[in-house]
């Protein structure tokens, strides 16, 4: 009867889900003007980027600045031709690592920790286009000094779609210069997980180049934000229909719902979320249990038992992926 006791608590115990696992993306205002001194933070960025960077060639700083502001500055927002960005990413762009390209949707903050903590990942933001403007506002205006301050919000809406127009620039070239096997980091909380009019959707996915990209790994992230949508899985919902997207444009897939690396990062950031604590706390509840009753059997079979729970995620997870996986 002990033994029966121990095991059903085991089982319960296994079976509590991930509590709340929350990265809150905090976007810029629209009523924002250009970032103050956006020129030092730029400068700032560029050369702190090629000191912690083996470059192929050396950047002048300034003078990439002055070529990303010229596109915008000292023009009526309805008036910027963006086109001029082609100029400036293709003076900042750097080659992207085989195997190394990581592309996010509705996993902002997660992806960037992910990327940080594994290493020899890197998603737009990481590299030098990116990490220049990442997260800073900039518009222009006729009057001196040439760039608004105070607000980017034009009735005409052009400074938003100027924006628009740059990161859609910038979400091609990354794809475009992706290699060997790439990722796509969606959050399963969102309804839905993948939406077709994403920049992935739109800008990234049909711009990965067929002789340099062999695989597209999905990987769908639960618990982000407490939420875990059933439907939302690899072969369900939106990730169903981004799986036909990939085959209409030819690549091999994989796709796993919170595969090793995703779960052993959600559980270092969040250690006292339910499912994380559950091996360590039925692993001293056994273990307890085994000593008191002071019988050898029960105390192999605890062990038997802490084992198999140990594996019982990563069996299933590496299942789902076999079972998922797209030549």
């Amino acid at each position: 009867m002990k033994i029966l006791l121990y095991i059903c608590l085991i089982f319960a115990y296994s079976q509590v889900g991930l509590s709340h696992y929350r990265y809150p993306f905090y976007g810029l205002s629209d009523d924002a003007g250009t970032t103050p001194r956006i020129d030092q933070i730029f400068i700032g960025r560029c050369s702190d980027y090629q000191a912690s960077h083996t470059m192929e060639h050396e950047v002048d700083c300034h003078e990439l600045w002055m070529t990303f502001s010229s596109v915008f500055a000292n023009l009526d927002p309805c008036k910027v031709q963006t086109a001029g960005y082609d100029k400036f990413i293709e003076k900042s762009s750097v080659p992207i690592p085989q195997d190394g390209s990581v592309f996010w949707s509705g996993t902002y903050d997660f992806t960037h920790s992910y990327v940080k903590t594994v290493g020899n990942l890197y998603t737009l933001e990481d590299v030098l286009p990116g990490y220049l403007v990442n997260s800073l506002t900039w518009c222009g205006q006729e009057k001196s000094p040439g760039i608004n301050y105070e607000t980017c919000s034009d009735p005409q809406g052009c400074n938003k779609n100027n924006t628009y127009d740059f990161w859609a620039k910038m979400s091609t070239w990354f794809a475009k210069s992706a290699s060997g096997s790439v990722q796509v980091i969606l959050n399963a909380g969102r309804d839905p997980a993948f939406a077709s009019d994403s920049f992935f959707a739109k800008f990234e996915l049909p711009n990965l180049p067929h002789d340099k990209v062999n695989k597209i790994e999905i990987i769908v992230v639960h618990g982000i934000d407490g939420k875990d949508n059933p439907k939302e899985r690899c072969g369900s919902g939106s990730i169903k229909e981004l799986q036909s997207l990939i085959e209409q444009y030819n690549f091999a897939w994989t796709c796993a719902d919170n595969p090793g690396p995703i779960y052993h990062h959600l559980c270092t950031s969040t250690p006292d979320t339910i499912r994380c604590r559950s091996i360590h706390g039925v692993s001293r509840i056994v273990l307890l249990a085994a000593l008191a009753s002071g019988g050898v059997l029960i105390f192999i079979l605890a062990g038997f038992i802490i084992a198999l729970l140990c594996e019982r995620g990563r069996a299933t997870r590496y299942l789902k992926m076999a079972q998922n996986v797209k030549a």
